[in-house]
């Protein structure tokens, strides 16, 4: 059955490879589809609550995964053609790995997966500001990647601790 939220995923998914090549030759394009993608994303959470079918496994699943494809595809862009340190690459790398992860061994052990929380939108109003300000070259860019890393590591703390949460108490 295909319900609208997966429709507005696969918009965003079918959007990443344009924001990949947007980001070396138009810096306010690669914002409009980066708009367009959030606008998707946020529509697909609030009409998955407004149909009650947020518990969709499958649903949620292909979410994330899009999300993290997505936020691969800005860093690397980023760090080819914007010059975001490579370190940055590889942090968010490492912490999409292990989201993805944690997300696959919840499901294989039929637990819930859960979805995004306050924490994990901060961060990514931060990382989002934070790919603004390097497509646009602004001198705060580097503070606003710390403040995006710091936000991850926090959301990323919280997931881990609602995971382990989870996977002691849904038996």
């Amino acid at each position: 059955m295909i319900l609208i939220p997966d429709i507005l995923t696969t918009i965003r998914l079918v959007l990443v490879p344009f924001v990949f090549l947007s980001i070396s030759k138009n810096e306010i394009l690669t914002i409009i589809l980066l708009v367009i993608a959030f606008i998707t994303d946020i529509l697909d959470g609030v009409i998955s609550r407004k149909l009650k079918i947020q518990n969709r496994e499958f649903g949620k699943a292909y979410d994330h995964l899009v999300d993290k494809l997505l936020v691969f595809v800005i860093v690397y862009g980023l760090v080819i053609y914007k010059n975001l340190p490579n370190w940055a690459l590889l942090f968010f790398l490492i912490r999409e790995f292990i989201l993805i992860i944690g997300a696959v061994f919840l499901w294989f052990n039929k637990k819930k997966i859960e979805g995004s929380n306050i924490f994990g939108k901060i961060a990514g109003f931060f990382f989002y500001f934070m790919v603004i300000s390097y497509l646009l070259n602004f001198e705060f860019k580097f503070i606003l990647l710390i403040f995006s890393i710091l936000s991850s590591i926090l959301a990323f703390l919280i997931y881990v601790l609602r995971a382990i949460y989870f996977s002691n108490f849904q038996r």
